[in-house]
């Protein structure tokens, strides 16, 4: 551990816990992990380290990295199945194109967005049975701190690394299905904004009903059926799947507004995603609270 002073004020680091403190001193660093209500400010990266209950999705879990590469092999299969069974030639010179960039594209959403939900529900990393998780009343890392300068950091960053990991075989299948860099990219956001949708949805959940897990469980279900097909039916400019496809064929999909589909689709989920991460915060402040007035 070392330290430096500048007036009041001291920094330190703990290379067991790999955390810095800055805040009043002198106080130990065992003062400060005692009472969480000296004032100061922590970074901790137990999202990528910790490997216990107290984090709800740990990046490098030997259980996340294996829910990580199941899906990358089933990745490997889909695109093993729908490989083009015709030269490329055929295609350019046709009316089709080969399905790989569509099939593969839609399941990654399909799944990426499945774990984002189970992960910001707390479901991966703990044994449980369906709606009623084994924790307790074991307080997470994402439920004592601060949302904005923990969770949210966290939930960008592991939604961004379960597509990082799939991104070779998504640019096998965009070449296969000779997809321009532009429509790749716009489809890698729609997927990413997706999956981070349902990540902020299933922490809401988590900490919204925190007593009764059950009602937590069925409402992140029904909000995925929702999110990933109900919005195909009574709002198609929301709905990710259409979206992609709409790319895949080089179609404008029509709008009420000003904006082209594209840009309104992605408006309408960074708002909400917004939207949800204030809601967050709040709740996980206000549950903070009560456990302290408690």
């Amino acid at each position: 551990m070392s330290k430096e002073k500048n007036k009041n004020f001291i920094i330190r680091y703990s290379f067991l816990n790999r955390s810095f403190y800055y805040g009043p001193g002198p106080f130990l660093l065992t003062t400060w992990e005692k009472n969480p209500r000296i004032k100061g400010k922590t970074m901790k990266f137990d999202y990528s380290t910790n490997d216990t209950q107290k984090s709800l999705a740990p990046f490098f879990s030997n259980k996340m990295l294996s829910v990580t590469f199941s899906g990358l092999w089933i990745l490997c299969l889909i695109l093993f199945i729908c490989w083009p069974t015709k030269d490329l030639h055929f295609y350019v010179s046709g009316p089709e194109m080969p399905l790989s960039f569509l099939v593969i594209f839609g399941v990654t959403l399909l799944l990426n967005a499945y774990v984002n939900l189970r992960c910001g529900h707390g479901e991966i990393f703990i044994a449980s049975i369906p709606g009623r998780p084994q924790r307790d009343k074991l307080v997470t890392f994402e439920e004592e701190r601060d949302f904005f300068s923990y969770g949210l950091i966290e939930f960008i960053l592991h939604t961004l690394f379960l597509l990082v990991i799939l991104l070779p075989i998504l640019l096998v299948s965009a070449s296969l299905s000779e997809i321009t860099p532009r429509v790749l990219l716009k489809s890698l956001s729609i997927i990413f904004v997706a999956s981070l949708l349902c990540r902020m949805f299933g922490f809401l959940m988590f900490v919204a009903w925190r007593a009764h897990p059950m009602i937590g469980y069925q409402s992140t279900r029904l909000f995925f059926l929702v999110f990933i097909f109900g919005t195909a039916v009574f709002a198609p400019f929301t709905n990710s799947f259409l979206m992609i496809n709409a790319l895949y064929k080089g179609q404008e999909m029509t709008s009420f507004f000003s904006l082209n589909a594209y840009s309104l689709h992605m408006l309408i989920i960074t708002l909400t995603i917004a939207f949800l991460t204030l809601v967050n915060q709040l709740m996980v402040r206000h549950n903070r609270f009560k456990r302290e007035s408690n």
